[in-house]
């Protein structure tokens, strides 16, 4: 069971973890559409494509980003057992909404995200593959989401649960997240692209494992602290 915890230190090292999952799930279809194609096409922040026209090798990488997500939810849903060490089921936690599942369950609704998306372009956009993605994505997401919804330990649970489904993540990681698409594709803010991504993209990445690095710590916020006094730690 976890007993959460909001302080600055946590919202820090929870922005890491979603702006470094948010950077990779964007990274998985870029390099997926450069073993498929053969050569690296383009990436920004929030947007891809590939270096070849073949639309099924190129829906790979489409599919690639959300498979990459959705494994990352269980793993994050595996480390919430009973034998791992608080500080790792705190990361598990954090893990399965730095996917922001809430996204990939609703977009497709609207006829919008990678699965959808691909999806209705192999096989039609018909009212049997809307319905179809939709029900995919909510039965692979549901089972971390409950897994997560039942490990909180702390007075009124749900609310706890949908403030981590429907807001603190966006909170946290989308405001930078699309600030830096803006800067880097509409202002052409150090835009200049290294085997096919932008140069701002890159030094992003660097600078949220960095600081992940150095946060990842404070995922736990519970973490105890040892005091060395009069020859002896406390």
């Amino acid at each position: 069971m976890l007993r959460l915890k909001i302080s600055w230190k946590y919202c820090i090292a929870f922005y890491c973890i979603g702006m470094l999952y948010a950077s990779l799930h964007e990274l998985i279809h870029h390099f997926a559409g450069f073993l498929v194609c053969g050569d690296w096409g383009y990436k920004s922040f929030n947007y891809f494509e590939t270096a070849c026209d073949d639309l099924p090798k190129s829906f790979i990488a489409t599919y690639a980003g959300p498979v990459f997500t959705y494994i990352m939810m269980y793993v994050g849903a595996f480390f919430l057992n009973d034998k791992f060490s608080d500080y790792k089921k705190h990361l598990g936690f954090a893990m399965i909404f730095a996917q922001i599942p809430l996204q990939r369950m609703i977009s497709p609704f609207f006829r919008m995200n990678d699965e959808f998306y691909a999806t209705s372009m192999l096989l039609g956009n018909t009212s049997a593959v809307y319905w179809s993605v939709i029900l995919v994505i909510w039965i692979v997401c549901l089972p971390p989401l409950i897994k997560a919804y039942r490990a909180i330990d702390n007075k009124y649970r749900l609310w706890w649960f949908l403030f981590y489904l429907v807001l603190f993540p966006y909170l946290l990681v989308g405001p930078f997240f699309f600030g830096l698409e803006y800067l880097m594709v509409e202002r052409e803010f150090l835009a200049q692209p290294f085997i096919g991504i932008g140069l701002l993209f890159i030094i992003n990445e660097i600078l949220t494992i960095i600081a992940y690095y150095f946060t990842k710590k404070y995922i736990n916020p519970h973490r105890k602290y040892r005091v060395y006094t009069n020859n002896k730690y406390l």
